[in-house]
């Protein structure tokens, strides 16, 4: 029953989507101008039939994670990985709170600059893993490693996955109230933190029981102990590279930085020839530049880390794929899960019923001016964030749903409503039962999703409140 609450909330809610495609009007948008499509209802087929079309249009992030849950099962099978958990986790004895504030900030500044998301699954189970060693529960590893990630949502700087999806629709750009986006980071970090380092002083004052039924799974994060006389260095060469290939492979250099290196160098290689033969683009055909790397080439690369590491700790062929496979079935649970919450999407995206309803909220603020107007804009347009995030898990299937309707209504406060999007998008990951890193997180970690709510209820109003200032801040100043 406690394992299965996250699944039971998104089947609930799916039914109650599909129930209301039979009472509310759907509409098409064009601009401002709105049209009626009438009642586009979920037949009962379509309601079976959806999750097998949520694998098909979601299949790449699905099989990246599978990936990396089998790189960390060839990791365990090496028999160096959990010997160097303990080493870093000892080296760290007295600086344990240093390691959790330091790498939850790492986090959320990489996920804010490159807006990495999900693609951080590469390292967090390592991190977990070591915070666990060093005495805390799985709790403290989830809150230092998953959800910091969403304060770099919240405050999305460069990330082309939020703020450039925002750009997009509002006509914004990445510097448009920076100074607000960083200090939404640097508040949101702040209350993080110290809640973090609350919470994690006192689950490590914990009983002897209390915590061994914590972290009852801890061999899913640092594996079993086992003896071999190969050295470590190249699990840290090889999870370094992995976690460069993420940073070099994912960020939009070119769109967002206005870097042309990454371009130039991989026209520069694969033009090189000899007597005509372009050798090196045979070779890497189909391979984009940096820069244009998503899950896809993500997961090629997790798979070649995984083969190294075989071949290195000599797992043998055999050896190597039942180590990879034990680890990917340890996270396939999660990943399925995580399929299973874009059924939401694809719902609301057939039964657009949800732009009706935007369109009923944006009208109660219509010719509304003054203060009252301005605080009805914040108004609604935060409830219409959190509801289209809530149902749409990621930031293109928001700004598509409502966003693009919405922004023309209030293109005289698009900065404004940037800001209020990204950041209300942000902090409805820490909650929503279809916030993919959430899902993913809660699962991997073994914790309920009610003993979440209930430990993070009090963060995630202080985060509101930050959130609200900062937002009132950028509507009347």
């Amino acid at each position: 029953m406690k394992k299965n609450t996250l699944f039971k909330i998104i089947a609930i809610t799916a039914f109650v989507l599909a129930v209301l495609s039979w009472i509310l009007p759907a509409s098409a948008t064009s601009g401002t101008e709105l049209a009626s499509l009438g009642l586009v209802r979920v037949s009962l087929y379509e309601f079976l039939y959806y999750p097998l079309l949520a694998v098909q249009f979601f299949l790449q992030p699905l099989l990246f994670v599978l990936a990396v849950g089998g790189l960390y099962g060839v990791l365990n099978e090496t028999g160096k990985y959990r010997n160097i958990l303990e080493k870093i986790a000892k080296s760290l004895k007295g600086k344990e709170t240093v390691f959790l504030i330091l790498t939850s900030l790492i986090l959320g500044v990489l996920n804010s600059i490159f807006g990495l998301n999900l693609l951080l699954f590469t390292i967090i189970p390592m991190l977990c893993g070591i915070i666990i060693l060093m005495g805390y529960n799985k709790t403290t590893a989830f809150l230092t490693t998953f959800i910091s990630t969403f304060i770099g949502v919240i405050g999305s700087t460069y990330g082309v996955y939020v703020t450039g999806y925002i750009n997009d629709v509002l006509g914004t750009s990445f510097s448009t109230e920076l100074v607000a986006k960083i200090a939404l980071f640097a508040l949101c970090y702040i209350v993080y933190a110290s809640f973090l380092v609350k919470y994690a002083k006192s689950s490590k004052e914990k009983t002897k029981e209390e915590k061994e039924e914590d972290n009852k799974d801890e061999l899913i994060f640092i594996g079993e102990k086992k003896q071999s006389k190969k050295p470590s260095w190249p699990i840290f060469v090889v999870m370094g590279i992995l976690l460069l290939l993420t940073i070099l492979g994912c960020t939009k250099w070119s769109d967002v930085f206005g870097v042309t290196f990454f371009t130039d160098l991989h026209k520069a290689v694969t033009e090189w020839s000899i007597k005509d033969y372009t050798i090196i683009s045979y070779l890497i055909t189909d391979l984009s530049e940096f820069g244009k790397w998503y899950f896809t080439e993500m997961t090629v690369m997790v798979v070649v880390a995984s083969l190294i590491l075989s071949l290195v700790y000599k797992l043998k062929i055999e050896g190597g794929l039942q180590a990879f496979g034990r680890g990917a079935v340890k996270i396939l649970k999660p990943a399925a899960l995580i399929v299973f919450a874009y059924l939401l999407t694809i719902i609301t995206a057939y039964h657009p019923y949800f732009v009706t309803i935007t369109d009923w909220m944006m009208n109660l603020s219509a010719g509304v001016s003054g203060i009252l107007g301005e605080l009805l804009y914040i108004l609604f347009a935060s409830i219409n964030t959190i509801i289209s995030s809530a149902l749409n898990i990621e930031m293109l299937y928001v700004v598509q749903s409502s966003l693009q309707y919405v922004s023309p209504i209030y293109k005289e406060a698009t900065n404004s409503l940037a800001i209020i999007t990204q950041s209300l998008y942000g902090l409805t990951l820490f909650i929503a039962p279809t916030s993919t890193m959430l899902i993913l997180g809660l699962e991997y970690m073994g914790i309920s999703y009610k003993e979440w709510i209930k430990t993070s209820w009090k963060l995630i109003l202080q985060l509101l409140a930050v959130i609200l200032i900062i937002i009132a801040v950028v509507v009347f100043i």
